[in-house]
């Protein structure tokens, strides 16, 4: 074996262990100049990312930045006009926006309407059945009125006997009646709910001397209104035996709207719900087109006021149904459909509609008002569900569809119910003398235990009331502050208000479809007879119909009818102001006029 001296500075290693430390070495080196290209690359690349956004921020700024859910209306926004105030009432709550005030009535006031007493009651039907809840539909009114004896005001309503009456408001004497009679079969029996009858206010265009109204045969006619000859030519409008509602007037275009499936024909053996819009600007030709909001009986547009009018076009609020719009069935929402039924415009949809539909509470129900408020122009609504909801008409939901201006706390019905509680018929609105704007809101049932406190109560109201709200400004925002609440009423119907005083009727109607015994312990529903219980609804009085004035700012009652109308009961009316006077209809038949005392 060969040694080695301890002290030997130098040792002669083998070939291949010297090969390997120069590879080693050369590898170390190659991993060193490549960790030092790495980072002069992740260097450039940070450098090249930070010119590419320095290069990039001035085009980014020119993006238009991420909308807002409720953005500010552009200034040159264009507030409704609401048009003349005449002192008639040519419409289902007055005017084209469906405020339900009439801004010309100067006669009644605070100082004068507790001089109001009973002028005249005419019978315009006879032998009206339970089973028809509307026997004859709310009065519209026009002054001055040519006929062959001479200058008139009128007074027009039409029967479930499809019979159109012109009435003498100063006698109550008939001036002329036009029958139209229908020979055509209907496609369902009628029941409560359909009961293939005629029910949809009339609407009156003073300047053409021409009153519109459809009849159960499903057309659209016109009558002049000082003789009732024929003024354009018969047309279909909806369906024979269609549950449409009130008709309204816009340049030369007559809307209304039907809902819930009654109406049928061959062709269509369910109505579809729909806005239907007929060009009458040719009286020889009329001219008719429709936006469906269904696909049958669900999702139809049925508030008692029918379409209500603004910047967009015609504006509805819709009952029970699926929402799936890409489907073209549109339940509970609100809708501003364009002129002439041509398509949609906007919509809204409340966030919680699942919750709506499943508890059967239309969001439908109360119908739409429109009216200008500061920079906006807005839009009211209500339903069973007993919340009120204000939307800016120029864009109804916001960017989603589904966010309101405001929404209120819920004013009634704690049990959520879908029969005779909560907002049925339609709201009214007025500005004071202050230029407050109010809301007027009827509500079936007792106030909601949780919500808020009203500034003023006429005493309980665990029937049914009228609820007033002032619309105010917060931080450039809507909101209601309520204000003050009626007596009871035993139910009531849609308010109207006039010159600083609210109308409405107590109807002494029974608007429960359903009776308890129908359900069992366990909650289920047992198959019962519609129209065995209409008796109890709309025939038996349940309290006294009566007519009631109140102060339109604190809600104290300042005249009422007392017992002239009792044992009569009515149905989704209004009364009506117009010329000094109070029309209302009642379910006998009857139509009643009251007016100053000498």
């Amino acid at each position: 074996m060969q040694s080695h001296p301890a002290n030997a500075k130098t040792v002669n290693s083998p070939a291949w262990l010297t090969a390997a430390k120069a590879e080693e070495t050369l590898g170390a080196r190659m991993a060193q100049d490549h960790r030092g290209q790495g980072i002069t690359i992740m260097r450039s690349r940070m450098l090249l990312t930070a010119g590419l956004t320095a290069l990039a921020v001035p085009a980014l700024a020119q993006l238009a930045p991420v909308p807002p859910t409720r953005p500010e209306p552009p200034p040159t926004i264009k507030l409704i006009e609401p048009g003349p105030a005449v002192a008639d009432w040519p419409q289902y709550n007055y005017d084209q926006q469906r405020t339900g005030w009439n801004r010309g009535e100067t006669q009644l006031s605070p100082k004068t309407v507790g001089r109001l007493r009973p002028l005249w009651n005419t019978q315009l039907v006879n032998n009206t059945p339970a089973v028809v809840l509307s026997t004859l539909t709310a009065p519209v009114v026009a002054a001055g009125v040519t006929t062959p004896n001479g200058a008139r005001d009128l007074v027009f309503s039409i029967g479930m006997d499809d019979v159109l009456s012109a009435v003498d408001a100063a006698t109550g004497k008939i001036v002329w009646q036009k029958s139209f009679p229908n020979s055509i079969k209907p496609m369902h029996p009628p029941v409560i709910s359909c009961s293939n009858t005629e029910q949809a206010t009339p609407a009156i265009d003073k300047a053409k001397g021409v009153i519109y109204f459809t009849t159960s045969d499903g057309k659209l006619r016109g009558a002049k209104l000082g003789d009732g000859s024929e003024a354009i030519r018969p047309t279909d409008m909806v369906q024979p035996y269609s549950r449409n509602w009130s008709l309204g007037v816009v340049d030369d275009v007559v809307y209304t709207t039907a809902a819930r499936g009654c109406g049928g024909s061959p062709a269509q053996p369910v109505e579809w719900g729909a806005v239907a819009a007929m060009d009458v600007s040719d009286p020889t030709h009329p001219s008719l087109s429709r936006f469906y909001t269904g696909k049958g009986r669900p999702a139809g547009p049925w508030g008692a006021s029918g379409v209500a009018w603004g910047p967009q076009g015609a504006y509805v609020s819709t009952a029970d149904g699926p929402n799936n719009p890409g489907s073209g069935i549109y339940g509970d929402m609100v809708l501003a459909v364009r002129p002439h039924a041509w398509g949609l415009n906007d919509s809204f949809s409340p966030s919680h509609w699942r919750y709506v539909l499943a508890r059967d509470l239309d969001f439908g129900s109360g119908g739409v008002i429109l009216f200008p408020f500061g920079k906006r122009n807005l839009l009211a609504t209500a339903s069973k569900e007993s919340v009120i909801y204000l939307l800016d008409a120029d864009n109804l939901g916001g960017v989603d569809h589904a966010t309101s201006l405001y929404q209120s706390p819920r004013l009634g019905n704690d049990t959520q119910d879908f029969q005779a509680m909560g907002t049925w018929g339609s709201l009214a609105t007025a500005q004071d003398e202050k230029g407050t704007r109010w809301l007027y809101l009827p509500m079936w049932g007792a106030p909601a235990k949780a919500g808020p406190k009203f500034a003023m109560t006429n005493g309980d109201a665990p029937s049914g009331s009228i609820m007033a709200l002032t619309v105010e400004d917060q931080a450039g925002k809507p909101v209601l502050v309520p204000q003050w609440i009626s007596r009871d009423l035993n139910l009531s119907s849609s308010p109207v208000v006039a010159n600083g005083v609210v109308y409405a009727l107590q109807t002494a109607e029974s608007a429960v479809q359903v009776p308890k015994s129908v359900f069992t312990a366990d909650g289920r529903r047992q198959p019962f007879d519609v129209n065995a219980n209409a008796v109890n609804r709309i025939m038996t009085p349940h309290s006294t119909m009566t007519l009631f004035a109140f102060d339109a700012t604190t809600g104290k009652e300042l005249w009422s009818s007392k017992k002239v109308m009792d044992g009569n009961t009515v149905h989704f009316t209004q009364p009506v102001v117009a010329l000094g006077k109070v029309f209302a209809v009642d379910h006998a038949g009857h139509l009643w006029a009251f007016g100053l005392g000498r």
